[in-house]
């Protein structure tokens, strides 16, 4: 897949997410729905939805289209909750249960249609795969159930797990 040039459909399924803002890393887009990133290199505390780098955090769900216009700018995000969001086309229900995740194998995006389930990741489990949080269904294809309230911004270490 590829950066996000629009909205991706995203939908909140109940109330358990929370909104919140944090400030941006510099002037960009952050499309309704795309993962945005927490940068931990420097600019801790602010996030993108470009430029991201091994180490960075998913820090949440766009909420609304937003265009940023300097370094921090507020933008909104959900942290949590349960939802449904495009996902890879080789998430099965053999996942279920199993983490979605964005394989640092492959090209970090903003689009949640890069997230993998982690057994399919491109060398397994590895360190600094970014986890979204735990699959729990695929009510149809391309498109995954996942709960965003568990481990949610984690990433991967070989020693230590989800940190």
């Amino acid at each position: 897949m590829a950066a996000l040039a629009n909205d991706a459909q995203v939908s909140q399924l109940g109330s358990s997410a929370v909104k919140i803002t944090l400030p941006c890393v510099k002037a960009d887009t952050f499309y309704s729905g795309a993962v945005v990133w927490l940068d931990v290199s420097g600019d801790t505390g602010q996030v993108q939805v470009d430029s991201i780098a091994a180490g960075d955090r998913i820090a949440g769900i766009c909420a609304k289209q937003q265009t940023t216009t300097a370094a921090a700018d507020e933008v909104e995000i959900y942290v949590g909750g349960i939802w449904e969001m495009p996902c890879a086309a080789g998430v099965t229900a053999t996942d279920v249960g199993y983490w979605l995740v964005h394989d640092i194998g492959a090209t970090q995006t903003d689009n949640p249609a890069d997230l993998v389930a982690s057994v399919d990741a491109s060398n397994g489990l590895e360190a600094n795969d970014a986890c979204m949080g735990l699959i729990l269904g695929l009510p149809s294809t391309a498109r995954v159930i996942v709960n965003c309230g568990v481990l949610q911004g984690s990433i991967y270490s070989a020693t230590l797990g989800w940190v």
